[in-house]
């Protein structure tokens, strides 16, 4: 027992002596805990020469997802302790950090320009600490962290990535709490980072995908694509939990606001619906074969009698048919929605749209019953409750919501990232938060997509490279022709050559992803 009293004493005293010299102040240089810890910070402390302080992005996060050139904007802020600054944080996933853009075209960046006119005496910072293919698990500890910053306002836009998070993380998730507080304790020791430096200690491969860790994005894919392949599927009970922990997380992230006097801005879920069919059905497991025989014939009657025409009404008959079969298979809610769809029922489209998104069990986005949870929440928490969902349903009109708002299943374009930033600032106004609503200027016009477009055409390259990107990773049929388009651009572009020329297998796509599509920060490369 005095031996191993000693030998402890022995470690406290050379970590003591570490610290009091400054060794390995900054290493490991990779995050072992995969954003699941708040050991590894969002943000680092900064200090100029000239006396300037500021936080910025974490470099251990930055290099965690491969960038390595200048932090964005966005992603730093500097601390200003002459004026009062109204501080705003934004929080989610890809879609909240304006993948396959900047956070500059994200509606963070529009809601920064559009607050500047509505308020030039206010001085206002929106910082951007979304994070590519996190769910609410890993977003939870950067919001507790943010917690500590001076926030004024929270905006929370997650839901995405709570499968994709859950399948490609799940050892991680499954270390049990007193474990993982140890290895959280041991990171944190200098006599790690010594270790770290001298040993040159690279980080964990991710259960059983092939992609280099640094590229989220591939990874989530990556792991859909498993599900796809019916590796794994997500039985009911396995949909709930995931329900009652982003739940949680969510609750959790608005006491950690609450502490400290913060507001929030709670943001409702939207997806590209009319034009992304569910990559994966199911049958109900009570079906009879007899009943699955005559579910498949009325389905393959109704596919051809809606190829026949331009009227798919001959068609309606045997999907309704079909569907009191089996109302459980996706692709035959996606198929009745666009149909009725085409006839101009966009009710029942848009109703059946949902059904066949929620009813994927392999989802890529978020089920529509989030939005429920975060409405109550909103409501029970005096939250500011900004419905994206309904403002985006307005904006895409007959369109229903699909490719005339989104790049691909989930990340807005820039119309919809504006459309975003304008109700943000509608439901602060109108809360009186920041100032008084009758202080706020009218006549904001953020600047039109099609000029966007025309003034810098790589913004449509960079949107059609991310289709292309996120076509392939999840096993569509329609990438072809967004690759030729591709290659008339970028006749060297790889990712577009791949798709044409059938480099889709399975064990050789992963590492072709992770070492030539990826570009910095997680977003598509040009």
């Amino acid at each position: 027992m005095s031996g191993l009293l000693f030998g402890l004493l022995l470690i406290i005293v050379f970590e003591l002596g570490l610290r009091a010299l400054g060794v390995a102040e900054d290493a490991p240089r990779y995050d072992p805990f995969a954003g699941f810890s708040s050991a590894v910070p969002f943000f680092d402390l900064v200090d100029e020469r000239d006396g300037t302080r500021y936080y910025e992005w974490s470099r251990v996060r930055a290099r965690h997802f491969g960038a390595v050139g200048p932090i964005e904007a966005q992603r730093k802020f500097e601390i200003r302790a002459e004026e009062e600054v109204y501080r705003i944080f934004v929080t989610g996933g890809s879609s909240a950090a304006g993948t396959p853009y900047t956070t500059d075209f994200a509606f963070s960046g529009w809601l920064e320009r559009r607050l500047a006119y509505q308020l030039p005496d206010v001085p206002i910072d929106v910082i951007n600490t979304a994070m590519p293919a996190y769910g609410s698990g890993r977003l939870r500890p950067i919001v507790e962290e943010l917690a500590g910053l001076e926030p004024d306002l929270l905006i929370i836009y997650m839901g995405h990535n709570e499968w994709a998070e859950s399948s490609y993380h799940a050892r991680m998730l499954q270390i049990p709490p007193l474990i993982f507080r140890l290895l959280e304790a041991v990171y944190g020791t200098r006599i790690y980072g010594l270790a770290a430096t001298l040993t040159n200690i690279a980080p964990p491969r991710p259960d059983e995908i092939d992609i280099d860790i640094r590229k989220q994005n591939a990874q989530m894919f990556k792991a859909a694509r498993h599900r796809i392949e019916s590796r794994k599927n997500s039985p009911k009970r396995e949909i709930e939990y995931r329900r009652l922990i982003y739940e949680r997380n969510l609750h959790r992230m608005l006491d950690a606001m609450e502490a400290v006097g913060g507001r929030v801005a709670i943001l409702t879920l939207s997806q590209n619906f009319a034009d992304w069919a569910p990559p994966a059905s199911l049958h109900r497991v009570d079906l009879e074969p007899e009943a699955q025989a005559r579910w498949e014939s009325l389905v393959v009657e109704a596919d051809r009698l809606a190829e026949v025409g331009s009227d798919c009404r001959p068609a309606l008959t045997s999907y309704e048919r079909a569907l009191e079969i089996d109302a459980e298979f996706a692709m035959l809610h996606y198929k009745l929605a666009r149909c009725q769809h085409s006839l101009g029922d966009l009710d029942s489209a848009r109703h059946h749209y949902r059904r066949a998104s929620d009813l994927d069990p392999v989802p890529l986005g978020a089920p529509t019953q989030f939005n429920e949870i975060l409405r109550a929440v909103a409501s029970e928490r005096g939250a500011i409750l900004v419905d994206v969902d309904a403002f985006l349903t307005e904006e895409s009109g007959d369109r229903a919501v699909g490719n005339d708002l989104f790049t691909d299943f989930a990340h807005p374009n820039i119309r919809a990232h504006q459309r975003i930033s304008k109700e943000i600032a509608n439901a602060l106004r109108a809360a009186d938060e920041i100032a008084p609503a009758q202080q706020w200027r009218d006549g904001f016009s953020p600047r039109d997509p099609a000029d966007l477009y025309r003034a810098d055409a790589e913004l449509y390259w960079i949107e059609l490279k991310s289709r292309v990107f996120v076509c392939i990773v999840s096993d569509r049929p329609e990438c072809e022709a967004d690759a030729r388009e591709l290659l008339t651009h970028i006749p060297s572009d790889r990712l577009a050559q791949s798709v044409l020329s059938g480099l889709r297998a399975r064990g050789r796509l992963g590492a072709f992803i992770g070492r030539e599509v990826l570009g910095e920060s997680g977003r598509v490369g040009r």
